[in-house]
């Protein structure tokens, strides 16, 4: 049976807070998991600014080769030793 969830693997992203960096992401993973319609975020931080991580609304945007980003409203998130676990709303067009 294949597996419900989606994977999106990356080497660097970023949570942004308006136009601020709250948070670089590395060896990121979102996933989509099909059968419960849900988006999530695992990573590595660096840099993380606990004050920005605290503001709403955040977004995750992870680089594309085009030059773009795509880019995920962060709904939920766990920090902890260096590490982020995200529940993310759809992509598309969020503001930064």
């Amino acid at each position: 049976m294949p597996s419900p969830a989606i994977p999106l693997r990356g080497l660097r992203g970023a949570i942004r807070w308006q136009y601020y960096t709250a948070a670089a992401v590395v060896d990121f993973a979102v996933t989509y998991d099909q059968t419960r319609r849900v988006w999530s975020l695992r990573g590595g931080l660096i840099a993380p600014d606990a004050y920005k991580l605290a503001q709403r609304p955040l977004t995750f945007l992870a680089p594309t080769k085009g030059g773009g980003a795509l880019r995920w409203p962060v709904v939920d998130l766990i920090v902890r030793d260096g590490r982020i676990a995200a529940t993310l709303g759809p992509p598309g067009d969020t503001p930064l």
